[in-house]
């Protein structure tokens, strides 16, 4: 029956199967005006996309004994009622009740799947407990905005996908998981608030975008696995953290990685090949230590936004372009700062707030797009306001502002300045 009825967005009545089909796939896919219970024969072996877009079908999900793929096979059906049903022999779970928003009872996946990338994504729901089979290596987006499922989440040791899976389910307690061959954790965890315990990250991992976004009570510290590339927002708005902020060796991109982990103490760190600390801690006030900056950095945009109890000398590495309000509100940074990237073209609120009672000596690459920058003297300025700046480079090679107490010296190799300086 493979393809009979697709697309007959006229027909009306109640799905048939005979008893001796095997093959079901896309038999009544687009059939919007179906109405009655799904069926499905007794000899069926394939499922897939069988009743895509049969948004009038109710009743309960049904797939026989023999059925190997389930993949799409209630997609969009969304008035369907009852619990999921799922053969013992069936492989593919793909998007089987994706949007089955009417489905009720817990989760369920036979001993042979292997994919459930989406298999229940949108089922709101549904309740109980999640549930991966031992043979699963995708469950991407498997329970996404599933926010009605309780009780801890799962990860079978074959998975290699988490990329979204828990994406909302914001009911779910205990503490989160992660299988050892898991490569994509990107914003597995996102939203789901009432988590407990401490962050994991599997040796295998590449990327934690949004992992643990808005896990605000997890407890514990921060983990980065050593193949991690991507810490984007990993932590965002993990309040309840503590212990000190990490980053693996490999990670590119740190934007956002620790907003408004409060709670967290130690001191900054930035990996040898980040290129992007835009937000990275910002309001982590409870830091202490010294800012740090890699010489890949491009974007440092809010960086260090509020870190009130950061000490020691503000950096800029070899290719930072944007300082778009990144030491704001850091008061006690002083002494001499050392700026190596000549292109820095964005510097606003950059020195906000700090403390005009410390000396700040900033050296940065003469006749540059840095040295312009840092000269602004309006609301762009570094410090958010007019400024006024008096040229003495003749007698002592630098310009000031004595309210501010920040001293400018343009230098032709400023890592040479740092040497002669003794710094």
């Amino acid at each position: 029956m493979s393809r009979a009825y697709y697309g007959c967005y006229n027909l009306t009545g109640s799905p048939i199967c005979s008893n001796n089909v095997t093959n079901m796939s896309y038999t009544y896919c687009n059939c919007y005006n179906l109405t009655g219970n799904p069926v499905c024969g007794p000899k069926v072996t394939n499922m897939s996309n069988t009743y895509i877009n049969c948004r009038n079908l109710t009743g309960s999900p049904v797939c026989s004994s023999n059925v190997t793929n389930m993949g799409m096979v209630y997609y969009n059906c969304t008035n369907l009622t009852g619990n999921p049903v799922c053969g013992d022999n069936v492989t593919d779970m793909s998007y089987a009740y994706d949007n089955c928003r009417n489905l009720t009872g817990s989760p369920v996946c036979g001993n042979n799947v292997t994919r459930m990338y989406m298999t229940y994504s949108n089922c709101r729901n549904l309740t109980g407990s999640p549930i991966c089979g031992n043979n699963v290596t995708d469950i991407g987006s498997t329970y996404f905005s599933c926010y009605n499922l309780t009780g801890s989440p799962v990860c079978g040791n074959n998975v290699t996908s988490m990329y979204m899976t828990y994406y909302e389910c914001y009911n779910l307690t205990g503490s989160p998981v992660c299988g050892d061959n898991v490569i994509n954790m990107a914003s597995t965890y996102d939203d789901c608030y009432n988590l407990t315990g401490s962050p994991v990250c599997g040796n295998n991992v590449t990327n934690m975008c949004r992992a643990y976004f808005n896990c605000r009570n997890l407890t514990g510290s921060p983990v980065c696995g050593d193949n991690v590339t991507s810490m984007s927002y990993t932590y965002y708005e993990c309040r309840n953290l503590t212990g000190s902020p990490v980053c693996g060796d490999n990670v590119i991109n740190m934007g956002g990685t620790y907003q408004y982990c409060n709670n967290l103490t130690g001191s900054p760190v930035c990996g040898d090949n980040v290129t992007n600390m835009c937000m990275t801690y910002h309001n982590c006030y409870n830091l202490t230590g010294n800012p740090v900056c890699s010489n890949n950095v491009i974007n440092m945009r809010n960086t260090y936004y509020r870190c009130y109890n950061l000490t020691g000398n503000p950096v800029c590495g070899d290719n930072v372009i944007d300082m778009f309000y990144t030491y704001y509100r850091c008061s006690y940074l002083t002494g001499n700062s050392y700026f190596y990237s000549p292109k820095v073209n964005t510097i606003t609120n950059c020195f906000y707030g700090r403390d005009g009672s410390n000396k700040l000596s900033l050296y940065v690459p003469s006749n540059s797009t840095t040295l312009a920058t840092c000269l602004i003297n309006n609301n762009y300025s570094m410090v958010g306001e007019n400024i006024t700046w008096t040229d003495d480079i003749a007698a002592n090679g630098c310009y000031h502002n004595t309210y501010y107490n920040i001293y400018i010296y343009p230098v032709a190799n400023v890592a040479e300045a740092r040497i002669a300086n003794g710094d």
